[in-house]
């Protein structure tokens, strides 16, 4: 990858409050389609030509199944990460709760590493969770 394909290292982000989030959006972007597109993409770019609608079904599950499983690999911190030389890059998720009224409720941190969220979704596609 050379380095027009790659956002801004950390110690050149704006200074700027929206610019900032710019910054770190085009980071994350940046590793969600380096692991979780192109990962995906793999899936089906070597596979035979499909001649009928199951395998082309199955071809895009595949896919589909790749890139949401590299999501939450990403958001557990699988990959090493960086934004430039100099610093690395961990991503988090939560889950928000909130009542009809939009007053905050609960917030739950769910990543990274506190749960295992590769597993949590392969047991969703299988059924195996309520």
């Amino acid at each position: 990858m050379n380095t027009s394909d790659t956002p801004r290292p950390y110690a050149e982000w704006r200074i700027a409050s929206l610019e900032r989030a710019e910054d770190a959006a085009y980071t994350f972007g940046h590793h969600l389609m380096q692991h979780c597109r192109d990962e995906a993409l793999k899936a089906v770019e070597f596979a035979a030509i499909p001649t009928s609608a199951e395998e082309f079904r199955a071809q895009v599950n595949t896919a589909v199944d790749t890139a949401l499983h590299n999501v939450v690999d990403l958001l557990e911190g699988f990959w090493p990460t960086q934004a430039g030389p100099n610093h690395r890059v961990a991503y988090a998720l939560s889950i928000c709760i909130g009542d009809m009224s939009g007053t905050a409720v609960e917030r739950i941190d769910i990543s990274p590493s506190l749960l295992d969220l590769p597993i949590g979704y392969w047991k969703w596609k299988d059924g195996e969770f309520r």
